[in-house]
């Protein structure tokens, strides 16, 4: 029991699924699963003459409905949960709500049924069918997630989205990663853990989450012997056996790592890199990564570490940096803050042991309770990447898309790189495609998770909960919406993230009257010659445009849209500045910090309203003759964002944080009316253009 405590903190999300499975699991309650709801069968109006030019198209391939098991879970209204979120909300979220040109739903593969995926199907092929021809106005990819969680940083891989070219090339079950996470819990015995559960409303129950369990863990693997036409689950333990069954089924796939960063599922001290020496990467088919999403931002690298191993099994407390305290490190300084208030005097032994005991349980679910009588103020920033971009909770810097851009590993004279497209998703768990057009609405538009009212947990999640934000959306620069031509795109790479604003963005090499544009890789010993043009997001009109006030019933646009929908006024947003990252990639994994000029250069923006454009040389190109990696951020002028502050540190004169205020997710503290709006500069990331010098 002692093991399985000791590393439940790495495969467990946030939401505490253990308590909540025991507590619904023994109460024997009857209800139904959830079943897809009504599509509304109209297109949205589009401007077909804007459809004869190359154009930039906005989507979200990373969504999920009812049928992902932990979405499930906490739409129960014992959790103050919204209800059902089937995939048919998706489709009707991402034509009116958002007003999205594409999505995909990719539910968890490891909880569906084989019904939960046909009925999924079936609806994302109807929303799909609704507009035709040049009046498309939205394209739906079939997927799913592949939910992978290792229990230590040479067995873990993460999380990564599957997106299908073809609706009508679909498998008959999607492929998971079998027994990990939620479904490696469930399998356990955990009754001890009844008592952790605390004040619940007495709300009635409407959904049986033990039925949903029972059907859907019940259901064998089918690479265990099986009767001829028994249902079974498709299982992949490694992304070389995800690939390989995709090839198996002739299925076309982009295989997209998301979340990569966030350490509620990485292991301390996990690498991207690790893929690249085992042949757990295909270049043919992982040709993008998700950078941002609700869950937070994922592309920074940064040299720390929340844990050092001294040998097999064995760590100590890193000392902390300016850019970095471990939270072991702030184990001991409560400690010692608990002694010298009592006391009046430091307790260093008592801390160092602490400092020790928190580092070797890093990965444990409660090694927060581990330093008693602490609150959540104490912990300050601890675990956290600083002064960055709405970084991932408990960053986790190798996993980032720097550390992958960076990164070679050679197998014999092979070496092996990671070329990746930049990407933003929502990871929605209430259907909500696109959920970031307006900052509001932080439990619906977003993934934080707790209580609409005063619901508390013996266990509370405020910290995790406080990183949440409404999510990015990825674009696509296409000919026409039209499924194989914005599949073409994303497989090209000539794609960008942003964190949500619809961004205007391109990033081209310029070569011999050539745009070679990004997501490309070219051969060259000249000194490269690049341009940059990004135009800011429209800023918003309160309410829903008329089109959808006539096309939805009003309850629907209460319910769905919560009364707000993407709403364009005629002004858009200013670009305040251009940023560009060089990247040298390198073998020496430990020291791929000096490989990463971040900024290499930044270009400040007389933008009137018409953008900002700007152009540049790499002088030391020809010189220093390696190979290099070049990405763009265009950020805009601040404006305030649900989660723009996560712990809303107050600081000093010398700037160090002294107080934090985090973004409450339930107990005495917790307002359910607090956005947690804070000022940011939201920006877009461009998918980078890959440069091999070429030697003459």
């Amino acid at each position: 029991m002692l093991r399985f405590l000791k590393w439940t903190g790495i495969i467990l999300s946030p939401f505490i699924l253990i308590f909540l499975y025991v507590y619904i699991s023994s109460s024997g309650l009857i209800g139904e699963l959830p079943e897809d709801g009504e599509l509304v069968y109209s297109p949205r109006p589009i401007d077909v003459n804007s459809l004869t030019e190359k154009q930039i198209f906005f989507g979200d391939l990373h969504v999920h409905t009812t049928f992902s098991q932990d979405a499930f879970l906490f739409s129960l209204p014992m959790l103050q949960g919204e209800g059902a979120h089937p995939p048919s909300d998706a489709c009707n979220f991402a034509r009116f709500c958002s007003s999205l040109d594409f999505f995909s739903i990719t539910d968890h593969a490891e909880g569906m049924t084989k019904k939960m995926w046909d009925d999924s199907i079936e609806s994302i092929r109807n929303c799909d069918a609704i507009s035709e021809g040049v009046n498309k106005d939205l394209v739906v990819f079939a997927g799913w997630e592949w939910t992978q969680m290792g229990l230590s940083p040479d067995t873990h891989f993460g999380h990564k989205n599957v997106i299908l070219r073809d609706l009508d090339n679909v498998p008959d079950v999607p492929i998971g990663a079998g027994l990990t996470g939620l479904d490696l819990l469930i399998e356990n015995d955990l009754t001890p853990f009844l008592p952790l559960v605390a004040d619940f409303p007495p709300e009635s129950i409407d959904f049986d989450f033990l039925k949903f369990r029972e059907e859907s863990y019940s259901i064998p693997f089918c690479d265990e012997n099986m009767q001829e036409d028994q249902e079974c689950k498709e299982r992949a333990k490694t992304p070389k056996e995800l690939f390989s069954k995709i090839d198996e089924l002739g299925l076309e796939a982009i295989v997209i790592p998301h979340g990569t960063s966030w350490g509620i599922h990485s292991p301390p001290n996990s690498k991207m890199s690790s893929q690249l020496s085992n042949d757990n990467h295909d270049p043919e088919k992982q040709r993008l990564m998700e950078v941002y999403s609700g869950h937070g931002n994922s592309e920074i690298y940064k040299n720390f570490k929340h844990s050092e191993e001294l040998s097999s099994g064995k760590f100590k407390c890193p000392l902390p940096t300016d850019g970095f305290e471990p939270c072991c490190w702030r184990a001991g300084e409560i400690v010692n803050e608990q002694c010298l208030k009592e006391t009046g005097l430091a307790c260093n032994d008592k801390a160092d042991q602490i400092r020790e005991e928190f580092a070797n349980n890093a990965s444990s679910l409660l090694r927060f309770g581990l330093v008693k009588d602490a609150t959540e103020e104490d912990w300050k920033q601890c675990g956290q990447l600083k002064d960055s971009f709405l970084p991932a909770y408990t960053y986790r810097p190798a996993m980032s898309a720097q550390a992958a851009l960076a990164s070679q590993v050679r197998t014999g004279d092979v070496l092996n790189s990671f070329k990746l497209g930049l990407i933003g998703s929502t990871d929605n768990h209430k259907a909500r495609a696109g959920s970031g057009y307006k900052e509001f609405a932080r439990k619906s538009m977003g993934d934080s998770w707790g209580a609409k009212d005063h619901l508390t947990w013996i266990l509370p999640p405020e910290r995790g909960a406080s990183f949440y934000s409404t999510g990015g959306l990825v674009a696509v620069h296409s000919d026409k919406l039209e499924r194989n031509n914005i599949y073409n795109s994303l497989y090209e790479r000539e794609v960008y993230a942003t964190s949500g604003e619809r961004i205007l963005l391109w990033f081209n090499l310029l070569e011999d009257d050539q745009e070679i544009p990004m997501g490309s890789e070219f051969s060259t010993s000249n000194n490269p010659n690049f341009e940059v043009r990004a135009v800011g997001s429209y800023k918003q009109l309160p309410g829903c445009p008329d089109y959808v006030n006539n096309a939805m019933p009003k309850e629907e646009i209460s319910r769905l849209c919560l009364n707000e929908c993407y709403n364009p006024s005629n002004e858009r947003h200013l670009i305040d500045r251009i940023e560009v990252i060089k990247i040298k990639p390198s073998e020496d994994l430990s020291s791929i910090d000096q490989s990463i000029q971040d900024p290499w250069q930044v270009f400040e923006c007389e933008d009137k309203g018409q953008g900002c454009a700007v152009s540049f040389q790499d002088e030391s190109y020809k010189k220093d003759k390696v190979s290099s990696v070049y990405y763009v951020r265009a950020i805009q002028e601040e404006t305030d964002a649900v989660g723009g502050d996560p712990l809303r540190c107050e600081f000093n004169d010398q700037g160090e944080c002294v107080k934090i205020k985090p973004c409450y997710a339930s107990g005495p503290d917790f307002e359910p009316t607090d956005d947690c709006l804070a000022p940011i500069g939201e920006r877009a990331w461009s998918s980078p253009i890959f440069l091999n010098y070429l030697n003459l």
